[in-house]
């Protein structure tokens, strides 16, 4: 698991160059604010969306104070790639258009911070492996979920786990996230990747990694406008070792983010901004605490950690290492879907070990 970085720490980002592939809702409302907290002298150098409302809406960003700079708008990545040099490019387009906007930049020498999912099939994740790319994963970077993988690793052996993901999604028929095509699933893919991320950091010990996915979806309740995509589903997963797993997925219910993780000598309970850890001594007492997340900003603390480790090639293989985990957790459970069983998930060893290369900065000051 990473870990958190100070609001305080320095981050070498005066001379950062970034460049934004997809600039829809999450990417104005969330990504550029996070951006400007966590790396306040940084530069979105431009940005690239075929959308042509998109440049108005940059401008009324700045006009509303909410974006220091006029920030130029080009709908195609060549004119964008032309306009650099760039040494990050956050990628937020639709699913089906990551993988190749991935190659592009990577082999133009750009390292690229992406939305999930890290792939959309194993044999992608395979390919992006040996490349400079990370998955913008805020979760692992909350204060609560440092603290459990603190004490997950005191508590010994973890025995299971149980996740929650539910959002109540509005109407996006005829949008590209409710094509299966285009999204690559539904819920799944969209909040399940959240759980397979979480799941391959505190599981990715070869001992303890992910065995068999079973999975069973719901289409749209009578009350939704039915789309393509699953919008409902539930998961159980097996370890090597003995761990097993739930994990339940919705668009269609109130907000939720829950996990709870039992080990040999303690649980720990986070469900939004709360945890209750318990302990058990070797006496056999057990001890309650309940802790509540003060200022919590993931969403920076991630991006300054990759900031911050920008250029290490052993933590970019980290990151790759968790994201074949996690694509191949995704693909079992569409895999079970399809078949109407339990499917086994590929183990990251099998493609063996993360080779990334050194990335060349161009235009970055020494």
């Amino acid at each position: 698991m990473t870990r958190l970085a100070s609001p305080d720490s320095p981050v070498a980002d005066r001379d950062l160059r970034l460049l934004v592939v997809g600039a829809g809702q999450r990417t104005v409302d969330v990504l550029l604010p996070a951006l400007r907290r966590a790396m306040p002298t940084a530069q979105v150098a431009a940005i690239c969306d075929p959308d042509p409302t998109v440049a108005a809406r940059i401008a009324g960003l700045t006009e509303a104070g909410r974006q220091p700079d006029d920030i130029p708008v080009f709908a195609e990545l060549d004119r964008a790639l032309a306009a650099g040099p760039y040494q990050v490019a956050i990628l937020a387009c639709p699913h089906d258009q990551h993988q190749e906007a991935t190659l592009r930049l990577t082999d133009a020498h750009i390292a690229v911070w992406k939305e999930k999912p890290y792939a959309l099939t194993l044999q992608q994740a395979v390919h992006l492996a040996t490349r400079d790319v990370r998955v913008l994963a805020h979760r692992p970077h909350g204060q609560l979920l440092q603290i459990a993988t603190d004490r997950m690793a005191a508590w010994g052996r973890l025995l299971s786990y149980r996740i929650r993901i539910t959002r109540p999604t509005g109407d996006y028929t005829g949008t590209w996230r409710a094509s299966a095509e285009r999204a690559g699933g539904g819920a799944i893919c969209d909040l399940g990747y959240h759980a397979f991320d979480l799941i391959s950091r505190l599981t990715g010990r070869p001992s303890a990694r992910p065995a068999t996915v079973y999975a069973v979806t719901t289409s749209s309740p009578a009350h939704r406008p039915a789309v393509e995509v699953e919008e409902s589903a539930h998961l159980t997963i097996t370890h090597v070792g003995g761990c097993a797993g739930t994990v339940h997925l919705s668009r269609c219910e109130e907000r939720a983010d829950e996990i709870d993780m039992v080990a040999e000598h303690g649980r720990i309970t986070i469900s939004g901004d709360r945890s209750v850890l318990q302990v058990t001594t070797p006496a056999g007492r057990t001890h309650r605490a309940e802790v509540t997340a003060a200022d919590d900003d993931p969403w920076a603390a991630m991006l300054r950690y990759h900031a911050q480790t920008l250029g290490d090639t052993a933590v970019t293989a980290a990151e790759a290492r968790t994201g074949i985990t996690a694509t191949a957790l995704m693909e079992a459970a569409y895999t079970s879907v399809r078949l109407g069983r339990s499917a086994p998930v590929a183990s990251c060893a099998d493609f063996g070990p993360m080779t990334v290369p050194v990335p060349v900065q161009e235009g970055r000051a020494s």
